[in-house]
């Protein structure tokens, strides 16, 4: 079984040829128009079954001039679109610059980019260069762009946001650029959550007006448990996609937090029961089915699952007593 790294670090070159304007850069969450023209040969990507246009989230002209595409930095939907948002935020507006970056083809999604059986045993790294311009930003003020500007409601939505979207690409198989998407998602969660800690400790040091105190703190509150809410989902979600990669571990490790946070969540169980068979601990793997089991009674996957397990267990047992035999006889 081939295992992929969820996280894997592409470096890249970005060459600037042509400054643009020092006083314009993208920020998180704006919407902007690229201008991008590939400048590498596309017949090996096309010998290895992969589309470029698929790969890389949006339809490329088939001639040698730029395609013209809408963008919103931080919401990217493929690998390589996720590489060139990277990009962007280095570059300034009508600043003209080649992106070129080395890539492993098995890093690519393989569910919504394959095409036709290939092997890639004999091929190391992809050499893929674009020329990229950005030619229109749509500015928003300081106070609804920069993370360090924006409040906790402001930075909940965007959680939100990149939650939904990562939910789509999951469906779609989009492994990889879901599981950044989640990421992202989390990371907004939690600096809205230090937001809300550093309110209520001025609120607690009396340095807010009596007169609000009480409705903003109930605020406050509504909001910190919502939060929590969504980050026992997403450490859910995020072992959702570590399944996937047969990162065992790792899921275990998220299904562990999400479950320190709610104790009854079937999904996170059922999870953790799964990468624990991966992992051969088939003890804890049927604890945590069952467990999943109270919650749910009726669920036919959970007891299909526990049946399996039990059967897993037994071949395996079965198989270190019989090498056991051979050794002491």
């Amino acid at each position: 079984m081939s295992i992929k790294k969820l996280d894997p670090n592409v470096d890249f070159t970005l060459n600037i040829l042509e400054k643009g304007d020092p006083n314009v850069i993208v920020e998180e969450g704006e919407f902007f128009t690229l201008e991008i023209k590939k400048l590498f040969d596309t017949s090996v990507l096309k010998s290895l079954g992969y589309d470029l246009d698929n790969l890389i989230g949006f339809v490329l002209h088939k001639n040698e001039l730029p395609t013209s595409v809408g963008q919103r930095l931080g919401f990217f939907n493929t690998f390589l679109n996720e590489i060139i948002h990277r990009a962007i935020y280095k570059m300034k507006l009508n600043e003209l610059a080649e992106l070129s970056f080395e890539v492993n083809p098995d890093l690519f999604e393989e569910s919504f980019a394959f095409k036709n059986k290939h092997h890639s045993e004999n091929i190391v790294h992809l050499d893929l260069k674009f020329q990229l311009r950005v030619t229109n930003v749509e500015k928003k003020k300081p106070h609804e762009c920069l993370i360090y500007k924006l409040d906790e409601s402001q930075l909940f939505n965007l959680c939100l946001e990149h939650k939904a979207d990562a939910n789509e690409l999951f469906k779609r198989s989009h492994i990889y650029t879901a599981f950044k998407r989640y990421h992202k998602s989390m990371s907004y969660l939690i600096i809205a959550n230090q937001l809300i800690n550093d309110k209520i400790r001025q609120k607690e040091e009396n340095e807010m007006s009596e007169s609000c105190e009480d409705d903003v703190l109930n605020k406050l509150n509504d909001l910190k448990n919502k939060l929590k809410e969504q980050k026992a989902i997403l450490h859910s979600n995020l072992a959702m996609c570590q399944l996937k990669s047969c990162s065992y571990d790792m899921a275990i490790i998220n299904c562990n937090k999400c479950l320190e946070i709610d104790c009854n969540n079937v999904k996170a169980l059922f999870r953790r029961a799964q990468a624990r068979t991966g992992c051969n601990d088939y003890d804890e793997a049927l604890q945590d089915y069952r467990a999943a089991l109270k919650f749910d009674p009726n669920n036919e996957e959970i007891k299909k699952r526990i049946n399996h397990v039990e059967s897993l267990k037994k071949t395996y047992n079965d198989a270190i007593s019989g090498r056991l035999k051979k050794f002491f006889s």
